[in-house]
């Protein structure tokens, strides 16, 4: 079971605020290394990006929908902050929050993320005309970064960018599941041999393109892992089978949406193949 749902606000790269940054941008960086250290604590998560949205509202009804479709205990929203003008001055990062069970919550947050960046601390900010934290079903918290106009926060965020994104991981690790074991920062002078183990790792699963493998020990005939992985190591293969069974209504846009977000896995794939075969062949 997932226990976050978490997502980058607004859709595509432009449409949210930007100065010596762009908004959008630097919240999907944010969301995928978050989502990647929740994956290596073994904490479910569930990401939703929109790469489909023309206008605001639109994007607002596309992320709150497709959280609410979801499984989890917390909603959190990666966005970035903006004021009129540039500043050479700090601004800092804050967390908003609607409902006053949230509160300490929130100022843990941000608390922590400026413990871990220098970051000014502007803590938990009660909010009630935010449509994301009043119309998500479960807990909820936004996430105001820091601000794109000031050159000390920017300078702030690309130095400290890792630390920044340990720190919101661990606190909602804490909020979801109290007492799990913190996220550690891997030294740089390990991160080759960290690679090497995935790689290590990796060696006799199926390879794929996704999310997850399947280890190669349950399949009885070799064959059919080499010819599986020529089509699980082609993106465009992939993407034309889930349209495929999109356009014939027998899946439904949600998984070529977690294929373009990144989080559909293997065995997902695999599962809704077989749907659109038997469907294919009227198999009841």
């Amino acid at each position: 079971m997932s226990l976050i749902t978490i997502s980058p606000g607004h859709y595509l790269p432009g449409s949210g605020t930007h100065d010596l940054i762009d908004e959008v941008t630097e919240a999907r960086k944010v969301v995928n290394r978050v989502v990647q250290l929740l994956r290596v604590a073994s904490v479910g998560v569930n990401q939703v990006v929109d790469n489909y949205s023309t206008s605001h509202a639109q994007n607002l009804d596309y992320i709150i929908s497709h959280h609410n479709k979801t499984s989890r205990k917390l909603d959190v929203s990666i966005h970035f902050n903006a004021t009129s003008g540039r500043h050479d001055t700090g601004i800092g990062t804050e967390v908003l929050y609607q409902s006053d069970k949230l509160r300490n919550f929130a100022n843990k947050v941000s608390q922590s993320i400026s413990n871990a960046s220098s970051l000014r601390n502007r803590g938990g900010k009660k909010r009630i005309n935010i449509p994301f934290l009043n119309n998500t079903d479960h807990s909820s918290i936004l996430i105001e970064i820091c601000f794109v106009n000031s050159t000390v926060d920017v300078a702030i965020y690309k130095e400290k960018f890792e630390e920044i994104c340990i720190a919101i991981a661990n606190e909602l690790i804490q909020f979801v599941k109290p007492g799990h074991p913190m996220i550690k920062k891997i030294p740089e002078t390990t991160s080759q041999e960290v690679n090497e183990f995935v790689e290590e790792s990796s060696a006799h699963e199926l390879k794929s393109v996704l999310d997850k493998t399947i280890p190669t020990s349950n399949f009885t005939e070799p064959s059919l892992i080499t010819d599986l992985e020529d089509i699980l190591t082609n993106p465009e293969t992939i993407k034309r089978m889930i349209e495929k069974g999109i356009s014939e209504k027998i899946i439904e846009e949600l998984w070529l949406e977690k294929l373009d977000s990144g989080v559909l896995t293997t065995i997902e794939l695999l599962g809704i193949s077989t749907l659109i075969i038997a469907k294919t062949l009227e198999i009841k």
